[in-house]
């Protein structure tokens, strides 16, 4: 629960968010990711970003450090940064697609604040304060590689304030090759996680793993009974994965989405494939009124509810550069089509839509009689 107005300006890194790795049945990649929170933030919208956009690493004071776009990008991000647009978690021309994800009590980065961000680049690395590294990396990466390279050799996580407060991030990558990683800022420096194929929150992503090994009894195959029931065979489906964690806690939500991952059917073709990888998205989906991070009475910012929900999912196919979604309130899937506009180069806006989408159903046409 929050408490205090001393919080507020950490009170949104209260908030859950799960993504993984999969593939078709053909072997097309895909990444999907819950972003979990209390609602969509300011200016949040989906975007197109092209090559050759300016974009900021860091804005402390009136010191701004950009750069161009080497490579166009198309996910969900925020305008709210003056002049400096942010994606949450996105994929580029390259087939590369990346999320941030919140690592509560858990992030480190190599400066604290207080305004002591280096006037200058030291070693050769560019300082980037963390809400703004996956837009970097999207934008300048065309592999996990060299996302990776990016965080390790390239630029320096700085703990400076963006919208008031220091995310505590980790981060999520995968390209149409097969690559995968991990990201994550401790104690002692950035670790990498290469492979790492499902990602949720706190703690560190081994821990995650070790933790998988409690549940190793689970298949999809059904158990017949137990010798403490005589024999007695079950009266129910889905025995085999009974002990499953069911809450909505990283730990439980990291377990889950193994096992779905490991385990599910996958789709044939790219629509079958997205279809189902929102399928597996919705057993990790926060649902309204289960996780309260409100207190009762509290004020909320604007768009904000009591609880984390799952304010939206996306699908991001590494073979198509297609950027697909949906929110709490719409279940109709749309699409930015990244291969279409990765030659424009002007910014596009896309609407959100967070309003209830029906369509009436289709009335089967009579089979033709026979002559």
């Amino acid at each position: 629960m929050r408490h205090g107005t001393e919080r507020a300006a950490a009170s949104a890194f209260y908030a859950g968010c799960s993504a993984f790795c999969w593939e078709s049945a053909e072997g097309r990649r895909f990444v999907g990711r819950n972003f979990d929170h209390d609602g969509f933030g300011a200016g949040t919208r989906p975007l197109y970003l092209p090559r050759g956009e300016q974009l900021c690493t860091l804005l402390c004071g009136a010191r701004r450090e950009t750069y161009r776009a080497r490579y166009a990008l198309a996910g969900m991000g925020t305008l709210a940064v003056a002049g400096a647009p942010l994606v949450y978690d996105g994929v580029n021309e390259c087939g590369l697609a990346g999320g941030q994800l919140y690592f509560r009590e858990r992030a480190r980065y190599a400066r604290e604040g207080g305004g002591r961000t280096p006037a200058h680049k030291e070693g050769g690395r560019t300082p980037v304060q963390p809400g703004f590294a996956l837009t970097a990396a999207l934008a300048c990466a065309g592999s996990v590689a060299e996302a990776v390279s990016l965080f390790t050799e390239k630029t320096e996580l700085v703990s400076e304030p963006l919208l008031g407060a220091v995310p505590p991030l980790h981060w999520f990558f995968a390209d149409r090759s097969g690559a995968s990683a991990v990201i994550e800022p401790g104690e002692g420096g950035i670790r990498i996680y290469f492979g790492a194929e499902v990602m949720t929150n706190s703690p560190s992503y081994d821990w995650h793993r070790q933790n998988l090994l409690n549940y190793a009894h689970i298949r999809a195959q059904e158990y017949e009974g137990a010798p403490a029931a005589g024999g007695q065979p079950p009266c129910f489906s889905g025995s085999g994965a009974q002990g499953m964690p069911g809450d909505w806690s990283s730990p439980s939500r990291f377990v889950r989405l193994s096992f779905l991952r490991g385990l599910g059917v996958r789709g044939v073709g790219e629509r079958e494939a997205a279809a189902y990888t929102f399928r597996l998205l919705e057993n990790v989906a926060f649902p309204l009124g289960m996780v309260r991070v409100h207190a009762a009475g509290e004020p909320l910012a604007e768009g904000a509810c009591p609880y984390d929900h799952t304010a939206y999912s996306c699908v991001m196919g590494l073979h198509s550069l297609r950027y697909y979604f949906t929110t709490y309130r719409n279940l109709q899937v749309r699409y930015i089509d990244l291969s279409a506009l990765r030659e424009e180069t002007e910014r596009q806006i896309f609407c959100v839509e967070d309003v209830p989408s029906f369509s009436p159903a289709r009335r089967e046409e009579p089979a033709a009689r026979d002559v």
